[in-house]
């Protein structure tokens, strides 16, 4: 009987460790806004630059960049994958913070899973923040064909003071 036990666990463990599983963020309509790239150009802005040590082809396109309106942190990026892409956009989207005086980053925000189901995922936040920090935001671009072929990229804006 206990080795039926046995047999039958390792089994059902096997099966579900194999079951895709999906989970996907609910929008969270407090940071999301609209603003044109005009407007976003208008203010004080910087954009992340990353380096690329191998690639899969996966993502053809990417942005991701900060801008400086009043109080407010704006946050826009795109992520841009092949035609065989299934999904696109960010897996982790960090804002952190420092005070001007210190050396180390602290998180001050995070937004996960902002995907789309298509080959192009938009993003666009506002987000408010403190006076006499500086900003900046790190996000993981990521491009999914199948369930072994995924892309992930890492950038790192510049940063802004408030």
């Amino acid at each position: 009987m206990k080795k039926f036990l046995s047999v039958f666990f390792t089994i059902l463990m096997a099966i579900c460790s194999l079951t895709p599983s999906y989970a996907f963020a609910a929008g969270n309509s407090e940071f999301d806004s609209e603003f044109t790239q005009q407007e976003f150009e208008s203010l004080e802005h910087t954009y992340a630059v990353s380096i690329q040590p191998y690639s899969t082809g996966l993502i053809v396109d990417k942005k991701i960049g900060i801008a400086k309106s009043n109080s407010n942190l704006l946050i826009t990026g795109f992520t841009s994958g092949n035609s065989s892409v299934i999904k696109c956009g960010f897996t982790k989207v960090v804002i952190q913070r420092r005070a001007s005086s210190s050396a180390s980053w602290s998180n001050y925000k995070t937004f996960n899973d902002l995907y789309s189901e298509g080959t192009y995922y938009k993003l666009s936040k506002t987000v408010p923040v403190d006076a006499g920090y500086q900003y900046r935001v790190t996000a993981t671009h990521y491009a999914k064909k199948s369930l072994l072929a995924t892309q992930k990229i890492e950038a790192t804006t510049g940063y802004l003071s408030f």
